[in-house]
């Protein structure tokens, strides 16, 4: 039984359409990992199951539009782009979401943050980090007139 708010979700479908195999994370093996591999299934569906399968299509569709960043469909990076798009939904209207999402090498700021050992896990300061790059200020950006005044 699905609880409310619970979508139907056909994860090898939607990998399918964007390229991306699903394996099993048993069968992961770090020195071997290509680009457009998944082995976080349990992620991939819950995403799926709780936003639906156009969401999920589009998380896949941004973190696979160069390959670079098709090599990181890790599990702590699909749940911060997921949040990043769930948080600001006016994102997903940008005309330019994807070509800005390819701009950003995803493996550089998940290396980052590995390196780093914060206190909290790793997909919420990746969402930070991600999050950063789409900030766009109302009024001016505070922390920049304040940076000019110090």
């Amino acid at each position: 039984m699905r609880s409310a708010g619970a979508h139907r979700c056909d994860i090898y479908k939607v990998a399918r359409q964007c390229g991306v195999k699903l394996f099993d994370g048993s069968k992961h093996s770090p020195t071997s990992r290509k680009a457009f591999e998944c082995y976080c299934k349990p992620t991939v569906r819950d995403i799926g199951r709780d936003h639906g399968e156009d969401h999920l299509r589009l998380v896949f569709m941004l973190m696979t539009g160069t390959r670079a960043n098709a090599a990181e469909l890790f599990a702590d990076m699909i749940k911060a782009v997921s949040a990043l798009l769930i948080e600001n939904p006016d994102l997903v209207k940008s005309p330019t979401l994807t070509k800005d999402f390819d701009a950003i090498d995803l493996g550089s700021l998940r290396r980052k943050i590995k390196a780093m050992r914060m206190p909290v896990e790793n997909w919420k300061a990746l969402y930070v980090l991600i999050s950063v790059r789409f900030y766009r200020p109302i009024q001016g950006d505070l922390l920049e007139m304040i940076g000019e005044a110090a």
